[in-house]
């Protein structure tokens, strides 16, 4: 018999179960569910009445095993896949329990429902893709918040000083030559001058930028006009500006600030051209409303404060911070792919959606332009599922946890009920025509059907 205070413990426990999210299920040693929460009610539509106190192979011989094996083993696992039924998706954590003095008493495995996310990520997939400037979508069509409030504050900024300085901070590959190039075509009717400081010495890129007079060349009879005067009515685009060297900086800052560049000969020439920089590394923040007593603070930003404060600066975020806008710039750079290669559009398994959607695409942009290219590559007629993407982006599955575990006939009827799955799917529900597809009769079909409950 409980105790008063065990009964209160008891319903604490079954109260903040009951308020997660996730699906939870508590099973023994043995494999005995000893608890089974709202969240997992609504999920299996299984009544915890039905389940609380029966064995857990019972109702789901995959999830069985891997409980068993986690217990075995002593060791959880994380984030694996599973597709319960052809509606559900869901992903798994199952961790061991012990006892104080570290006897295994069970397991938990929490649920965590992805449905919505995926079919969310489908429609993002599968939507119309933006007309007119295709080449700005992965960057104008977004719905993560803090890019949509730098491209709002880039629109009020085109409008009141379309001259303006802008300086775009983000990683590799986030897009910010593409969204520089946008700027350009937005603003300017010149051309667009793109230079990347890390390519040329520090000599090298003061004259490229401000030129430099005759006499300092032998044998010359002209001055060299730098890109700053040849740009004219342009854009500038300043790659990895963190790279320039510090005397070029200050004259870059000047001229910014002077609105045009005195040579050596006293003359001052109007700067006509917009200047647009890039960095790899973190801004300022909140530069403008630092004290005096930290201005000469070290900067995250690699330039002199003279010419850092001269410029706008837009953050653009990473795609791991951008889950939401990850399946239609997945399906943009699939569609630019079979353009260009002259190859079909693969269509994607709902699952491989989602798992695009989680993965961290360290490269950005450019890493999912390379990997929609490979799809359409390798790509056939059927449906991509998760052997189609590159390794590091496939999610273990519970198939993939317990297959070794499964015996021959349980393999043959999980093997046959996909067949029929599939089979049903690519007929639209036709029985007829399904049968057909499998290669049986008609009331042979509507048997397995029934045994595997898939009547409906």
């Amino acid at each position: 018999m409980w105790n008063e205070r065990e009964g209160q413990i008891h319903a604490f426990y079954e109260s903040l179960l009951d308020a997660m999210p996730e699906a939870v299920t508590v099973v023994d040693r043995s494999g005995t569910v000893l608890s089974w929460n709202r969240a997992a009610e609504r999920l299996y539509e299984i009544p915890r009445e039905d389940i609380v106190g029966q064995p857990i192979a019972q109702f789901f011989q995959r999830a069985s095993l891997m409980l068993l094996q986690v217990m075995d083993s002593g060791l959880p696992v994380y984030g694996v896949y599973h597709q319960p039924r052809p509606d559900k998706h869901v992903y798994i954590n199952t961790v061991p329990v012990t006892d104080d003095s570290g006897e295994l008493i069970g397991a938990i495995s929490i649920e965590q429902d992805i449905t919505d996310v995926v079919r969310l990520n489908e429609e993002r997939f599968h939507q119309q893709d933006m007309g007119g400037n295709e080449q700005w979508q992965p960057i104008l069509d977004t719905s993560n918040r803090d890019l949509k409030e730098a491209l709002t504050f880039l629109e009020q900024l085109e409008a009141a000083d379309p001259s303006a300085a802008v300086l775009l901070i983000g990683e590799s590959g986030v897009g910010k030559s593409i969204l520089a190039r946008f700027i350009h075509a937005k603003s300017r009717s010149g051309p667009f001058v793109s230079i990347d400081c890390r390519a040329l010495t520090e000599g090298l890129l003061d004259v490229e930028l401000f030129g430099q007079d005759a006499h300092y060349f032998a044998h010359a009879s002209t001055q060299k006009v730098g890109k700053l005067e040849l740009a004219a009515e342009g854009t500038v685009f300043l790659r990895h500006i963190d790279k320039m060297a510090v005397p070029t900086q200050a004259k870059l800052a000047q001229a910014l600030q002077e609105g045009g560049i005195t040579k050596s000969d006293g003359e001052f020439t109007p700067l006509r051209c917009r200047i647009i920089a890039s960095i790899d590394t973190a801004p300022v923040e909140n530069a403008a409303s630092m004290s005096e007593d930290h201005r000469d603070a070290p900067s995250p930003v690699p330039l002199t404060p003279e010419l850092l404060y001269m410029f706008h600066p837009m953050t653009l975020p990473p795609l791991r911070e951008r889950r939401e806008d990850i399946a239609g710039i997945c399906r943009f750079y699939l569609r630019q792919a079979s353009n260009r290669l002259g190859k079909p559009l693969p269509t994607l398994r709902p699952e491989v959606t989602a798992a695009l959607a989680a993965y961290t695409w360290p490269g950005n942009l450019t890493e999912v332009q390379r990997t929609m290219e490979r799809l359409v590559i390798t790509g056939g007629e059927a449906p991509l599922d998760f052997s189609d993407i590159p390794p590091a982006m496939r999610p273990m599955t519970v198939k993939d946890v317990t297959d070794a575990a499964m015996s021959l006939g349980s393999l043959a009827e999980e093997f046959e009920r996909e067949r029929i799955q599939h089979a049903m799917a690519q007929t639209g529900g036709n029985k007829a025509k399904a049968a057909r597809l499998l290669g049986i009769s008609r009331g042979a079909l509507y048997y397995k059907l029934r045994r595997y409950g898939m009547s409906e």
